[in-house]
């Protein structure tokens, strides 16, 4: 009896065994499975990706007869005879984009989308050539100044240092004298006291210099860094890095708090930091080829969405985004490029948040908008630049509300948010 029981129990614990290496067999070639998965679909910015579509983007020109449409949604380009490129472009924003600019005609003008919660990039247009650095696409070059876009970041800083409160008052003072010079508001600013989201809706020079020189140089040059000035843009195509030069004297800080100064920035920088404030602080890192497929249309790479950094809290993202839909949809300069003379919206069915930027430099007159839509749940992230001679063609808040409006017209079942002003 006992060598029978003795039997059982080795037979017992040989299945045992054999149950185990199997388990483990079948743990080890779901490790594997699971690592060729990932080898699959690794994220773009890569060696090897980069490999692959470097001799194909370094000279890529965007425009509708580069690329092929492929589908009402989709946009191609041939790699070879085995291997195309899926990029994240709308194919009507994108034509949207181009027939918009031929319109105006511009001298300079560069349109930047993106999804804000994954930094697809949905729109990528330029028009003209009287740009600075040529080794770059007009909507990766930062060689126009961020003027007073630049705000959005010093508001941040100081919002996060504590050197002001959402509620405070600031004083707008016409101008401010910093040794022998002077930092000046636009026309339209009253003097006098002045809420956090006025200085910002009608960006007020004076407001943002005597913030910034409250604040100090070191923290003002930190959260230039955490927005992506000073480094390099993760991208498939070369992106010329945005620059921020802040000196530690007084002047240098207090013009650079209110945009002006050694600042420069991209398109596509223009429109991720909007994007961030849209995402609650986060920026993704952009890209524009979500897949790459064999000529049977299967997949052999796909991009993840991945977050590149969080420069700010998402309180305070928020705080950002309440103050740029007035700049918008109450007294700010955006107003009258999304109202009539009559007080109507243009986009009645959306809101949207924003933020404008103008200043001349050299013989071009450049305005900004960046801003994103709708605001409760951002679907679209922009940065509008336009340049101008001393004709003005076109102004970017106009722009941009002219792409939003294609944006949002062929997305309308999607669009459930409405404006009630």
């Amino acid at each position: 009896m006992k060598k029978i029981l003795k039997k059982d129990q080795k037979n017992v614990d040989s299945k045992k065994r054999r149950l185990k290496v199997g388990f483990e067999i079948l743990v080890f070639f779901l490790v594997i499975v699971a690592g060729f998965q990932y080898y699959h679909t690794y994220s773009y910015n890569t060696y090897s990706h980069r490999d692959i579509l470097k001799p194909y983007l370094n000279e890529l020109i965007l425009s509708p007869l580069f690329l092929r449409q492929v589908s009402e949604n989709e946009v191609i380009l041939n790699l070879d005879n085995k291997r195309k490129a899926v990029f994240t472009f709308l194919p009507h924003l994108q034509k949207a984009g181009f027939e918009i600019f031929q319109k105006y005609n511009a001298p300079l003008g560069a349109f930047v989308a993106i999804e804000p919660s994954t930094g697809a990039v949905l729109a990528m247009v330029g028009q003209g050539d009287n740009y600075a650095n040529k080794d770059f696409h007009l909507t990766l070059s930062s060689g126009y100044p961020a003027a007073s876009i630049f705000k959005i970041v010093t508001l941040a800083a100081c919002l996060e240092y504590g050197a002001i409160k959402p509620s405070e008052l600031l004083q707008a003072t016409g101008r401010l004298r910093c040794g022998d010079k002077y930092i000046r508001d636009s026309s339209n600013v009253p003097s006098g006291s002045i809420t956090v989201t006025n200085a910002l809706a009608k960006s007020c020079n004076t407001a943002f210099a005597k913030i910034a020189l409250d604040l100090g140089a070191i923290p003002l040059k930190e959260y230039a860094f955490k927005f992506g000035f000073n480094s390099n843009l993760n991208f498939e195509m070369p992106v010329e890095i945005s620059s921020a030069i802040i000196d530690n004297e007084p002047f240098s800080v207090a013009a650079s708090g209110a945009g002006f100064g050694s600042i420069n920035m991209s398109p596509l920088h223009g429109a991720l930091i909007a994007a961030t404030i849209a995402n609650q602080g986060k920026m993704m890192s952009p890209y524009m080829i979500k897949k790459i497929v064999d000529k049977k249309g299967n997949a052999l790479m796909e991009y993840r969405p991945y977050e590149a950094k969080a420069p700010i809290l998402s309180s305070t993202a928020e705080i950002i985004k309440e103050m740029m839909i007035q700049t918008v949809h109450g007294d700010g300069n955006a107003h009258k490029s999304f109202y009539d003379k009559g007080g109507r919206p243009y986009l009645p069915w959306i809101k949207v948040a924003g933020k404008t930027g103008s200043l001349s430099n050299g013989n071009l007159n450049y305005t900004w908008f960046v801003g994103f839509a709708p605001v409760d749940n951002p679907q679209i992230a922009i940065a509008v630049m336009i340049g101008n001679y001393n004709t003005w063609k076109a102004k970017a808040g106009v722009v941009a509300r002219e792409l939003l409006k294609a944006y949002f017209n062929n997305n309308i079942n999607e669009v459930s948010y409405h404006h009630n002003d």
